[in-house]
């Protein structure tokens, strides 16, 4: 079995309050995303967007001194 390293890169983030859908042409994928209240919408260094939950969120991201 292959071992796989997450590829560092960064991204924008913030947590939504309303219930936010993502079209296809913007999150890379064919369907729809969904971003539920609570959760982070993420913008990769490709501009596509992405819903990530909080304890996920935790766990990958950390945040960046500007």
């Amino acid at each position: 079995m292959s071992r796989f390293r997450r590829r560092p890169g960064i991204i924008e983030a913030y947590r939504v309050a309303h219930r936010t859908v993502i079209p296809p042409v913007e999150n890379g994928y064919q369907g729809l995303c969904i971003v539920y209240p609570g959760e982070y919408l993420c913008i990769d260094e490709q501009g596509r967007r992405f819903p990530c939950r909080p304890e996920l969120f935790a766990r990958l991201f950390e945040p960046l001194d500007d």
